[in-house]
């Protein structure tokens, strides 16, 4: 008997997990690469964007160094101006010879009139009431707080009856006076038309004593109850809106009053 055959048949299981082994430890080898080619790949571009970044911080940090220039330079010039503003102040200072300023022209007549603000007192003179007035350029005629108005004839002429309210002795004080002629008011929430008489005041702003026409009506839902129009305020007043009670009533003097009534 040979002992030949029996030792291959031993060596067969050997060789067939020897041949196992080495096969299975190439493939782990292979995925191993793999995972590498992968990362050095990744770490290829994070270096990239890294790369891409740092450009980007020095071509900002170029533009803030030319920023930084500029402004120097600004610096500079701003500098070198106000040393010749100095210096030429300094020369005008010593020869005294530069105009101060360029002052607008003043229209002659504008000197003549008196300025008044937006809200004035106003004195109704030959009664010694003085009331609040708002001034408004926009109303052709001026007006007052009147109640109970009441239209009247005497010696063929139409008069008005009315009252007006003394804030000063909290009362009303009737008074009647002739009537100037009347207006048609067409109200902006309605188109009804108002019909209002208008009378003649003798009023007082300021050192300005005048007779004006007013329409009389019952303002007694508003702020104010006189409204100074332009017929009060053309040729003699400048109103400047940003002030109020500028002027103070100064009624006229007798003399004053005297030569009126003779002219």
């Amino acid at each position: 008997m040979n002992p030949h055959p029996l030792k291959w048949i031993a060596l067969v299981p050997l060789l067939a997990a020897l041949s196992a082994c080495s096969s299975h430890h190439v493939m782990v080898k292979k995925a191993d690469m793999e995972a590498a080619n992968q990362c050095l790949l990744a770490q290829q571009q994070r270096d990239l964007t890294l790369e891409q970044q740092q450009q980007q911080i020095a071509e900002t940090l170029d533009l803030l160094r030319q920023s930084i220039e500029l402004q120097q330079h600004d610096d500079e010039a701003l500098r070198d101006l106000m040393d010749k503003v100095r210096e030429g102040r300094e020369e005008g200072r010593s020869n005294n010879n530069c105009p101060q300023g360029l002052a607008l022209p003043v229209p002659s007549d504008a000197m003549d009139k008196k300025v008044v603000g937006a809200k004035e007192r106003v004195l109704l003179t030959d009664l010694g009431i003085v009331l609040q007035s708002r001034v408004d350029t926009g109303a052709t005629t001026s007006s007052m707080d009147a109640r109970d108005i009441e239209i009247f004839e005497r010696n063929g002429e139409e008069w008005v009856r009315f009252k007006i309210h003394d804030p000063d002795l909290d009362q009303l004080v009737e008074l009647e006076r002739p009537r100037s002629r009347k207006v048609r008011i067409i109200q902006a929430s309605s188109e009804d038309v108002e019909k209002r008489p208008v009378v003649e005041m003798r009023i007082t702003m300021g050192s300005l004593t005048q007779t004006a026409e007013f329409t009389l009506s019952d303002r007694s839902h508003m702020e104010f109850p006189l409204l100074i129009g332009r017929n009060v305020l053309r040729d003699v007043m400048l109103v400047d809106v940003a002030r109020d009670n500028i002027t103070e009533p100064k009624p006229p003097k007798p003399s004053d009053i005297d030569k009126s009534t003779d002219e």
